[in-house]
């Protein structure tokens, strides 16, 4: 039975007068009117689930590990030595015995404090270390192409050899991206802005497509700033990107995450996670140590992330985080020795840690080099072992 001309017309009448009210919406309204169309029906389109094929799955906001929603208590681990610099300076590329017993004494004291996930910087190869990993539960956020000029090769050979491994959770494209154009910004004196964004997103693009060809039983993920969520046309970038199944964002803003989290829920559907947060321990508005501003840090943003899981109620945004960081880094003042704990910090507009809002950048482990714990290694170790 076809349709009759008198029906026909006013359909298509009805569709061009639709697109006219579009066109004159405005860009604002039209983006708005997209996420809310994109909201409310990717379920319908897509189903409840990722197309993961193993026994770590996606539901709505929740990460599914062997059945049940996952909670990511962790923390950010990047142990260079002292005198060292990244990468070569880290204990966990070709490490010693001597490493490898610093590496388990970590293991050991972040078990204990009841993390479960390690996010590194450089992916953990040595099988002895993964060893380690299984031994001690934890789970890892692996780092499958941060550099802009690492090849897929790389990228190929760190997916393959771990996409078989217990430890791995989730493999992660990207860290800051969005400002640092997968480090490629200032590399190149001659060329400032390196990739830029645009090329920067789209090799995020090919990089996940890439990840996903290789493996169909992790997640792949991205990490942001929290800069990037203060403009309103990032959202419909981040609501086409396809093939990345959880976003990270760092957050450093004071005692709190500054509303981003009721931002996420209003715009995307997908889960997240806060790829880093915390405080220092230098605070230079008394030139001293100050590890009770520390540990006032910590405990505020880890209860608002712990307040905040899809794990304990699906309508939340988050599967947890990781605090940044494990151990003090030495080597990060360019100014300065990597055998010298130097006290120089920067400050970015709008950023910044409590108490100061100065980013001392060797100084935030929540124990020191030496692995002394910082009382906000006992208050991290008292909510996530809850």
């Amino acid at each position: 039975m076809g349709l009759k001309p008198n029906f026909f017309f006013q359909l298509l009448f009805s569709l061009l007068l639709a697109l006219l009210l579009f066109a004159a919406m405005g860009q604002h309204k039209q983006e708005r009117l997209l996420n809310l169309f994109h909201r409310y029906t990717q379920h319908f389109f897509h189903g409840d689930s990722s197309a993961l094929t193993g026994n770590i799955k996606i539901v709505g906001r929740q990460l599914i590990v062997d059945g049940k929603p996952f909670i990511m208590k962790g923390v950010c681990y990047n142990p260079v030595r002292k005198g060292g610099t990244h990468p070569s300076g880290l204990i966990t590329v070709n490490p010693t015995t001597e490493d490898l017993a610093a590496i388990e004494k970590d293991f050991q004291m972040m078990h204990d404090a009841g993390v479960n996930t390690i996010r590194t910087y450089e992916p953990l190869l040595d099988p002895r270390i993964l060893d380690l990993l299984t031994k001690y539960q934890l789970h890892t956020i692996v780092p499958a192409l941060n550099y802009y000029l690492e090849p897929f090769e790389k990228t190929t050979s760190i997916v393959t050899r771990l996409r078989n491994h217990p430890s791995t959770l989730i493999w992660e494209v990207g860290n800051e991206w969005n400002t640092n154009f997968f480090y490629s910004k200032n590399a190149d004196p001659a060329h400032p802005d390196g990739l830029g964004f645009h090329d920067s997103l789209n090799l995020l693009k090919h990089a996940s497509r890439y990840i996903k060809s290789l493996d169909t039983t992790h997640p792949v993920s991205t990490v942001i700033t929290r800069a990037a969520l203060k403009n309103e046309s990032i959202w419909p970038t981040l609501l086409h990107l396809k093939s990345i199944d959880i976003f990270g964002v760092n957050i450093y803003r004071g005692l709190d995450f500054d509303h981003r989290l009721e931002q996420w829920s209003t715009h995307m559907t997908k889960p997240l996670y806060i790829g880093e947060f915390g405080a220092d321990a230098f605070n230079t508005t008394i030139n001293a140590e100050d590890d009770a501003s520390q540990e006032v840090a910590t405990r505020s943003l880890v209860t608002e992330l712990l307040n905040n899981l899809s794990a304990l109620n699906p309508n939340h945004v988050l599967i947890g985080g990781c605090i940044f960081e494990w151990n003090d880094e030495w080597w990060k003042d360019p100014k300065s020795t990597p055998n010298v704990h130097s006290t120089a910090g920067i400050t970015e507009p709008d950023e910044g840690p409590y108490s100061d809002y100065v980013f001392n950048e060797e100084w935030w482990g929540i124990v020191d080099i030496d692995r002394n714990p910082r009382p906000a290694y006992q208050t991290l170790k008292e909510l996530y072992s809850k």
